[in-house]
C-alpha cells in the first residue's frame, strides 16, 4: 500500500466540488482512499483520522488544497495524483454548464438578480467575514457556508446585522431552509406549519425529511453554524 499527497496552492473550491472529485479519485481501480480538501484544521484532523495526513502537509499555508491518495501500489497512486488537475477541471465544467450564468463577484450577483434578499457565503474561511459584511452594507440576509471565520468577526458581523434588522446564520452553515427554498445541503420538503433551528446541518436534514414523509411540512429551517 501507498500513501502519495500535494499540495495545491493558489486556488480555492468549495467543498461539493472537492467531495465530489475524491468520490471521483476513489472510484479509481486500485485506490483504497482518497481527499481532497482545503488546508484547515479541522481538514487535517479528518486526514489525521484516515491515515492521510502525510509530514508534507505541514508545509502548506492556511487555506490551499491537500490532496492525498492511498493505493494499491505507486504506479496507481502516481496515476491517480496526475489524474487530479483534470478531473477538477471537469468537475468545475460539469457544474457551471448547468448554470446559464455563474457571477464571479457579490456586485455582479446582485445585478443580475435584483429582487434577491439572501446571500449564501461560499469562499475561503479568511474572506467569508469580509465578504458577509459586503452583503449586509448592501441590506442582504446572510448564510455564511464558509468555517474558519474568527469568533470576533462573527460577533462584528451579528451586532451590524442586529443594528441593521437582519439576519445571520453560520459561519459553517451548510443546510437550511428559507421561505420554502432549500438551501446549501438542505432537502426540497413540503411546506407546512413546523419551524427547525439547528445547529447540526444533517440532524436538520434529517427532521425535515421525516416531518416531510410524514405528511407534515416546514415553515422555516434555520441553521445557526
Amino acid at each position: 500500500m501507498v500513501i502519495k499527497g500535494k499540495i495545491k496552492k493558489g486556488e480555492y473550491f468549495d467543498s461539493v466540488t472537492l467531495m465530489i472529485v475524491a468520490q471521483k479519485l476513489n472510484d479509481m481501480e486500485g485506490v483504497f482512499d482518497a481527499a481532497v480538501v482545503m488546508n484547515t484544521e479541522e481538514n487535517r484532523s479528518i486526514l489525521e483520522a484516515s491515515s492521510l495526513l502525510i509530514p508534507e502537509f505541514g508545509k502548506a499555508k492556511d487555506s490551499e488544497l491537500l490532496i492525498c491518495v492511498k493505493a494499491k501500489d505507486n504506479t496507481i497512486a502516481e496515476k491517480a495524483m496526475q489524474q487530479v488537475d483534470t478531473i477538477l477541471e471537469n468537475v468545475r465544467h460539469e457544474i457551471s454548464d448547468t448554470e446559464d450564468f455563474l457571477p464571479k463577484s457579490l456586485d455582479t450577483a446582485v445585478k443580475s438578480m435584483p429582487d434577491a434578499n439572501l446571500v449564501l457565503i461560499s469562499v475561503a474561511g479568511k474572506y467569508a467575514a469580509q465578504e458577509a459584511m459586503k452583503a449586509l452594507k448592501k441590506r442582504l440576509h446572510v448564510m455564511i457556508f464558509s468555517d474558519n471565520v474568527s469568533l470576533e468577526d462573527e460577533i462584528s458581523l451579528k451586532n451590524y446585522a442586529r443594528e441593521k434588522n437582519l439576519f445571520v446564520m453560520g459561519p459553517d452553515c451548510g443546510t437550511a431552509i428559507i421561505n420554502d427554498v432549500p438551501l446549501a445541503f438542505a432537502n426540497v420538503v413540503k411546506k407546512g406549519n413546523v419551524g427547525i433551528v439547528a445547529a447540526s446541518g444533517t440532524g436538520l436534514q434529517e427532521i425535515s425529511s421525516i416531518i416531510s414523509n410524514k405528511g407534515a411540512g416546514i415553515s422555516q429551517a434555520i441553521g445557526t453554524g
